[in-house]
């Protein structure tokens, strides 16, 4: 039993050295760019490694009361040159990240990385086997079912890159997208930033206005309709739709979205799934409220009101929790960032800046706030991953122009590329049952 306590023990070790690695890592990623392909052979073989330890620890966790004796000792073993080895990596990115002699050590990092690959490539092989012997050994999981776990391990630990999906270029295509057949829940959310009537077409105009009146009434049918028909003309998903206001009359915004109206008119639970399907946002907060409070969320006017039935299907579902002040903080920036680019137009055209406690909702999608005035298809591409906010910044600096920033607490850092774990993202294959049978999550969470 001791020795499984302490194979355990190295194994959480070796897991917080493996995030340090990967955080230390990242901003290396944004300081050097010359060793791009370097990192991303690194990257990934710290991400494996990271989650064969994982699903070790869970399985001597399981086996914590054995007194089987050397069960875990080739781990243990393991893991302490794995530790040796991240030390030192941790060591030289760090340096790197913090712009000491940056250019010679990039090329002395280069020059070790062949080392460093190989390194840690043995070591993952030696955690990999100590961990099938285990099995093997106890008997916890057949051949199959570790096969499909290590498998899943290697797909979560794949490099992607950052607002590359494809996504982007169908919403600058309406025409693609009136011939969508894409359910709503796979489409892009649209933030609604533009709550004034300036800078919109009559068509446009029309349209929302009809949607509002649909929702003010609760006419769910149409409302539906609407929604699809805003989608397919204009590229832009309404489920958070307020009514918008001339500029003269700006103050009068309430800022009800149609969930909140749901909730106002007592709504079937089946509409208010279909509301989520379209984008809604649970957290949303109104403006002006005729109740105890102006700012009020839709689960929130529910408890006002006693509409029982919605309680549970109102209720947040926080799958990025951040501390409240570490999202502040980013939120800040992330305005800032804003007006930096766009400058006093923010505040002119009266612009809702997104509020990130929405994204906190979401699972790495990514979120698109068009801009209207300026560059045609101007807009921010936004997901919060981690303890950072990832952002496109398209045609706000100039016709055709891409700017990528990586957004934390700390400070905004503008970068060429931004990377990912495939872990880190949602994954759009469904895991089955059979797939998970026996585990717990070992998805990489940074």
């Amino acid at each position: 039993m001791a020795e499984v306590l302490t194979g355990i023990a190295v194994a959480t070790e070796s897991l917080t050295l493996c995030i340090k690695a990967v955080v230390v890592l990242k901003r290396f990623y944004v300081t050097v760019k010359e060793a791009r392909e370097d990192l991303n052979k690194i990257l990934n073989l710290v991400g494996r490694t990271r989650n064969r330890i994982e699903l070790m620890k869970m399985t001597l966790i399981e086996l914590r009361k054995s007194t089987d004796s050397g069960i875990a000792a080739s781990f243990i073993t393991a893991c302490d040159g794995l530790n040796r080895t991240l030390e030192e990596l941790v060591q030289e990115a760090s340096t790197i990240a913090n712009g000491q002699s940056r250019f010679g050590i990039a090329r002395r990092f280069h020059s070790r990385v062949e080392e460093l690959v190989r390194k840690l490539a043995e070591q993952e092989k030696e955690v990999t086997n100590s961990y099938m012997m285990l099995n093997s050994l106890t008997f916890l999981r057949t051949q199959q079912e570790l096969q499909k776990l290590t498998r899943s391990s290697d797909e979560r630990s794949e490099i992607t890159i950052a607002f590359c999906q494809g996504s982007e270029e169908r919403l600058s295509d309406v025409s693609t997208l009136r011939n969508s057949s894409e359910e709503p829940a796979s489409r892009v959310r649209t933030w609604l930033g533009h709550t004034i009537t300036d800078h919109h077409s009559p068509e446009y105009l029309q349209l929302r206005n009809e949607l509002s009146e649909a929702v003010y009434w609760g006419d769910w049918e149409v409302v539906f309709n609407k929604l699809e028909e805003g989608f397919r003309a204009f590229g832009e998903f309404w489920g958070n739709a307020p009514r918008m206001k001339d500029r003269a009359q700006y103050h009068n915004l309430s800022m009800w979205t149609p969930l909140h109206q749901a909730v106002y008119h007592h709504a079937p639970v089946h509409v208010v799934e279909r509301l989520l399907e379209y984008g809604a946002f649970k957290t949303l907060r109104t403006r002006t409220s005729e109740f105890g409070y102006p700012n009020l969320t839709p689960l929130e006017l529910a408890h006002e009101m006693a509409v029982f039935h919605l309680y549970d299907i109102l209720s947040p579902v926080v799958k990025r929790p951040l501390p409240a002040d570490t999202l502040q903080r980013i939120e800040y920036n992330f305005h800032r960032l804003i007006r930096s680019e766009a400058g006093q137009r923010v505040d002119a055209e009266k612009l809702n800046l997104p509020v990130l406690e929405a994204l906190t909702e979401l699972d790495g999608e990514t979120v698109w706030f068009p801009i209207k005035f300026g560059y045609p298809g101007a807009g921010y591409f936004l997901q919060l991953l981690g303890r950072e906010l990832q952002v496109k910044s398209v045609n706000i600096q100039g016709k055709a122009s891409e700017v990528l920033y990586r957004v934390m607490e700390d400070d905004i850092y503008e970068t060429d590329q931004i990377f990912n774990f495939a872990g880190d993202l949602k994954q759009e294959k469904d895991i089955t049952e059979e797939d998970t049978a026996g585990s717990l999550p070992f998805k990489l969470e940074l």
